[in-house]
């Protein structure tokens, strides 16, 4: 009994001395990796601290309202043309204004390429089957009415970018984009390309209120022989009109004769100059054309 108590004891003592020892393992490894905690970082610790301080130090953006503005349209006419004053909104009518423009020189550079095309194809071709002259005659007529009419077509297509990259124009009304050179230089080539399309399709009315801007953009556009050129040929197309119409008056058919008239001369200035015979042989053309119409005004 004695030597069996003895045995228990001695168990009892290592049991302890087992459980004491994984005690102060523990404690030991719990202090260890409280001293890593403090330690410093080493450099590329440190370097991740400071980025993340950084970054907290970065500008807080601005507060998110419940306001979704991005569609916003105003309903009241004063606040949509203070904000058609806004050089964003000109500058982006201006690049609208462009891409039309583009659409329309497209247009036009497709059909000059169809054209040549045609006329190669044309001239290239072995007619055998024509044995008199009016059947070769006829071939020509016809094969020049589908060319006029491919450019046709084409150019009053195009005239419908045009009419909008214009329209676009007038809508920009910032001071500060219509200032700048690269505005007033499209600005004269979008009038000059609506101009000559529109009068190769006789459309001549639209392009007298296009033309007499024109020439008022700067010195060298007043300068401009082809504008005076078209213009003294769009007012005597409204002269014609207006002879022909029932209704018309004597003063209306005079009124356009006489602008078709001073830009008439003022186109043979420009080209020829005032002391030239040209200049001299209009200018007596002019005196007996209106006095023609004056002696037709005393008459009736």
């Amino acid at each position: 009994m004695k030597k069996n108590r003895d045995r228990l004891i001695i168990a009892i003592n290592i049991i302890l001395l087992m459980l004491s020892g994984v005690f102060v393992n523990s404690t030991l490894a719990q202090q260890a990796e409280k001293k890593t905690v403090t330690q410093a970082p080493d450099k590329k610790e440190k370097t991740n601290v400071e980025a993340k301080t950084e970054k907290k130090e970065e500008p807080i953006p601005e507060e998110v309202t419940g306001w979704r503005v991005k569609d916003y349209r105003p309903y009241l006419k004063a606040m949509r043309d203070l904000e058609k004053l806004n050089k964003e909104y000109s500058e982006n009518l201006l690049r609208v204004a462009i891409d039309e423009y583009s659409n329309g020189l497209d247009i036009l550079g497709d059909m000059e390429r169809e054209v040549k095309r045609l006329i190669k194809y044309y001239n290239d071709k072995k007619n055998f089957n024509e044995q008199w002259f009016w059947q070769e005659i006829d071939r020509k007529n016809r094969e020049k009415r589908h060319i006029a009419m491919v450019k046709k077509e084409a150019k009053i297509k195009s005239v419908t970018f045009f009419v909008k990259a214009i329209n676009h124009l007038d809508e920009i009304e910032s001071r500060e984009v219509r200032e700048k050179s690269e505005f007033q230089n499209f600005q004269i080539r979008l009038y000059q390309v609506y101009v000559s399309t529109q009068y190769d399709v006789h459309n001549f009315m639209p392009c007298i209120p296009i033309l007499e801007r024109y020439i008022n953009l700067n010195y060298k556009t007043r300068n401009d022989v082809w504008a005076y050129k078209y213009l003294s040929s769009c007012y005597a197309f409204m002269e014609a009109m207006f002879k022909k119409y029932r209704h018309s008056t004597q003063e209306q058919i005079f009124h356009y004769k006489q602008r078709k008239n001073k830009h008439m001369l003022f186109a043979a200035e420009l080209k020829y100059g005032i002391n030239s015979a040209e200049y001299k042989h209009l200018q007596e053309v002019v005196e007996v054309d209106e006095k023609k119409t004056q002696l037709l005004n005393d008459f009736q």
